[in-house]
């Protein structure tokens, strides 16, 4: 079995989770499998298993050679990087979109014809896609109606992971049977006993937290980057808010471990290291390949609790029966949070202010034992919910 998975989002360890869980299962249920990951950007995921080949995704962005590939059927391509990954396009048993953000939808609209395009192209070839439990929408955008209508009906099947997105799905494309389940990275349970081993020979972290009787992991992100928020004043409060919140805290005594999400040239290890004030109580967790997205997971069943705006630092929160606080910025975090019950331990990033955060997270301290036991008894369902998207794909593959 060939799966071709594409838009792997690269130097993050969110996708990375999702992406690697997703493989883990999908190689549990068809053995001997081969993986090829589209990547889009130049870093590649550390630790993959031997049989999984990552690749840059190209697909024609002149406009000449997009149609003469439409026109084509993929027969008539330009260009050595597209050439190759035609290839796997056609060799694949399935295209499957990678569980990532709404790529598709209004929010990120100046990207998003590159992946239409691409799934367009697929339509054109006959090429069976699914989507895996991605976030989508809103589809407010006019102009792009007949294309992504187009791409979201010709899929085999349709599945999110929050119920905003499949509320924004179902309401665009009627006809279409959307599936909801939960977030990719939960399905698959990490190995604890490969990854203690990994924490006692990265000696400071291993000291740091031991020699603190409670660690708040966090991560902080200040939305530069957002095609919205960017141009708010956002990014001044959330630096605000942080930076008196954990002095706060600091001298209560709790240690603050700094979890980054990105890593390569576009880190945001520099970020979060700009809020520590005091070596002895901060510390940023490194971010080579060997601290993986699995080893995060593992240090963060450690700690006390989670403040996390990227939204897979809450994700593995839940995961390892954490007690998190989540700062939202798009609907795969409400939604997440929405499904779980747990929206009072939510903060949406336009209302954050350092009286919500301390607010939110004395609610936390007074509750604690029964929202860690809550996601202790949950981790079994949560993790079957999430199966559930590789379910959909083991069906279809054996039904054709």
């Amino acid at each position: 079995m060939l799966f071709l998975i594409v838009n792997c989002h690269s130097a993050n360890r969110g996708d990375e989770a999702a992406v690697h869980a997703m493989i883990d299962e999908l190689e549990i249920a068809f053995p001997g499998s081969e993986f090829v990951l589209g990547m889009r950007g130049e870093t590649r995921y550390p630790n993959m298993p031997s049989n999984v080949k990552m690749i840059d995704q190209l697909i024609p962005s002149d406009n000449l050679q997009y149609r003469l590939a439409l026109l084509s059927k993929g027969r008539m391509v330009i260009g050595k990087t597209y050439s190759e990954f035609e290839k796997y396009i056609k060799m694949a048993d399935i295209v499957l979109h990678a569980p990532g953000g709404p790529s598709i939808g209004d929010t990120y609209i100046e990207d998003e014809m590159g992946y239409l395009r691409f799934y367009n192209l697929l339509v054109n070839q006959e090429i069976p896609y699914m989507f895996y439990a991605p976030s989508m929408g809103p589809f407010n955008e006019k102009n792009r109606e007949k294309i992504r209508k187009r791409v979201l009906e010709g899929a085999k099947k349709i599945v999110v992971r929050d119920p905003i997105s499949k509320d924004y799905v179902s309401s665009f494309v009627p006809k279409c049977e959307v599936e909801l389940t939960l977030d990719s990275a939960l399905q698959h349970d990490i190995n604890k006993n490969v990854n203690n081993e990994k924490l006692k020979t990265y000696a400071r972290l291993d000291d740091f937290i031991n020699t603190h009787k409670k660690c708040i992991g966090v991560t902080i992100t200040d939305l530069k980057w957002h095609p919205v928020l960017s141009k708010t004043n956002v990014a001044k409060n959330i630096s605000d808010t942080f930076i008196r919140f954990l002095t706060e805290i600091e001298k209560d005594g709790y240690g603050i471990v700094f979890i980054p999400q990105l890593y390569g040239t576009g880190n945001d290890k520099n970020l979060m290291g700009e809020f520590c004030f005091n070596k002895e109580n901060y510390f940023v967790i490194d971010d080579s390949e060997g601290y993986d997205t699995y080893f995060q997971q593992y240090v963060i069943s450690k700690l006390y609790a989670v403040i996390g705006m990227r939204y897979h630092s809450n994700i593995f929160s839940a995961k390892a029966g954490t007690p998190f606080i989540s700062i939202s910025y798009e609907q795969k975090m409400a939604g997440f949070m929405n499904k779980m019950n747990l929206e009072k331990y939510c903060i949406n990033v336009k209302e954050l202010s350092f009286e919500k955060l301390s607010e939110k997270f004395e609610l936390l301290n007074e509750n604690y034992g029964l929202y860690k036991n809550f996601l202790i008894n949950e981790h079994d369902t949560m993790k079957n919910e999430s199966h559930r998207t590789t379910e959909y794909v083991v069906n279809y593959l054996l039904g054709r």
